[in-house]
């Protein structure tokens, strides 16, 4: 990635982040979209906006971290669902990814640029 996508990643990463926390998980697929449409003609926007969501859900997971007994609600958690805490760190990552990246290329798509 270039610094230009470098910088791009960092300021989606907070938007999503604090976007996440004032208003939900539904951040994630509309700042997707968003980027899918106005970053249309740049290189790879999904890669970018999806990027910038893994970042932005580690910093939160990172922050809930140091506010609370987060190990043990994930291991009671990841007991319950029949997973490692390990994989349910990695799945709450990849989530807002996917989604992020789904919605712009969606968007993308709508938008009429090939993805």
């Amino acid at each position: 990635m270039r610094h230009r996508s470098l910088f791009q990643v960092a300021l989606l990463a907070q938007a999503v982040a604090l976007g996440t926390l004032v208003l939900g998980w539904w951040v994630v697929p509309v700042t997707g979209a968003i980027w899918g449409l106005v970053a249309r003609e740049r290189e790879r926007p999904q890669l970018v906006v999806a990027s910038a969501a893994g970042i932005g859900w580690s910093l939160l997971l990172i922050w809930t971290a140091t506010q609370g007994p987060i190990l043990q609600v994930a291991r009671r958690v990841a007991g319950v669902i029949g997973m490692s805490g390990v994989w349910l760190f990695l799945a709450t990552i990849a989530f807002p990814m996917i989604v992020a990246w789904a919605a712009a290329v969606i968007a993308g798509a709508v938008r009429g640029k090939e993805t």
